[in-house]
């Protein structure tokens, strides 16, 4: 028998004034088979009613493992109107225990027509209490956060690899960090997590460990649209290697490693995974790391000088958004590494 279709809505239409009392209605007709759960508070913003449908969906499957509040706030700069409608809804699963279903609630918002100074006032105005804030920003950054949110703002979500351009957006954030408690989560870096673990997990080897000092040669493939993935994760290569920049072209790259010895490297371009292979290189050393279309896992080969050959299978993580977000939250921490990525490959953007 063919599953049946879920369609997701918007929920039910409320006046801005009354969605407090909407909500406390709609737990009272539920009192009995459902309770109502909330760890975090987590807003989106995002462009068009279409993107806010679309988030209703993926936020039906997050509150599966991540209890929250969402509030997804989407915007219409270009419409005609000034107003502002909202809609609450709830997203219900099965407990563990199977006696009553585990509720999450969903307040959304469209703004049409100008929205600056709005956003916030309706986004601080709908928080629950005094939990943690993730905001998760859909859009380009064209201006640094206004003042509010980073002082509210607790983790800011965002996907680098959906932006047309890459220094203003960047230069933005680094305007927003100042004064700030805010912790960049960078859903791009986080599709690089696997590999980094990959090759800091073999390297940990003191039979492979010296290679990284003596590499002299490193390539890099990845798929398109994802140069910026790929340039974030030589960022990380060259910020833990203590390797200097020389020479930056199109996909050629020289740096010196901290001992003086020159390194090159080289991108490629390639459907497939966003990075499918990384290759590295010292005197007659061979270490490859690939991921096959489709696959879960990366393939590592060491070809070592004395002939001695080693393979391992090591997983590589899912692409789906869900997946992502997943696994950002479980990471916590001040993305400290993320930052020295970051400066060392802000040089190569848009070279």
């Amino acid at each position: 028998m063919a599953e049946p279709t879920v369609t997701f809505s918007r929920g039910l239409p409320v006046e801005i004034g009354q969605i407090d009392r909407e909500l406390k209605k709609l737990w009272e007709q539920a009192e009995g088979s459902s309770t109502r759960a909330s760890l975090m508070n987590l807003a989106v913003y995002c462009d068009g009613e279409t993107a806010m449908i679309q988030n209703t969906e993926l936020i039906s499957s997050f509150t599966a493992d991540h209890a929250c509040r969402s509030i997804v706030i989407a915007v219409e700069p270009a419409s005609s109107a000034n107003r502002v409608q909202a809609w609450i809804s709830a997203h219900c699963h099965m407990s563990r225990a199977g006696e009553k279903q585990v509720c999450c609630e969903q307040i959304s918002f469209l703004l049409e027509g100008s929205s600056k100074g709005v956003f916030p006032n309706i986004l601080f105005s709908h928080l629950d209490s005094d939990l943690p804030l993730y905001l998760w920003w859909q859009s380009e950054f064209r201006e640094p956060l206004e003042a509010q949110l980073r002082t509210w703002v607790d983790r800011l979500i965002f996907d680098s690899a959906s932006w047309s351009g890459w220094r203003e957006p960047f230069a933005f954030l680094n305007d927003s960090l100042k004064g700030s408690r805010l912790t960049l989560c960078d859903l791009n870096w986080t599709r690089t997590l696997y590999l980094r673990q990959a090759l800091a997990q073999l390297f940990d080897d003191p039979v492979n460990l010296p290679y990284l000092d003596c590499v002299q040669k490193w390539n890099a493939t990845y798929a398109p649209g994802f140069q910026l993935t790929a340039l974030l994760f030589v960022g990380w290569l060259a910020a833990q290697l203590g390797w200097e920049l020389v020479e930056a072209g199109k996909d050629l790259f020289v740096y010196k490693s901290a001992s003086g010895q020159q390194v090159q490297g080289k991108l490629d371009q390639k459907e497939g995974a966003p990075i499918s292979e990384c290759v590295l290189a010292c005197n007659d050393a061979v270490f490859r790391f690939a991921r096959d279309p489709g696959s879960d896992f990366f393939h590592a080969d060491f070809n070592l000088p004395d002939g001695c050959e080693r393979h391992y299978l090591l997983p590589a993580g899912r692409e789906e958004k869900i997946a992502l977000l997943d696994q950002e939250l479980m990471q916590g921490g001040k993305h400290r590494v993320y930052l020295k990525a970051l400066l060392a490959a802000e040089p190569l953007f848009e070279r």
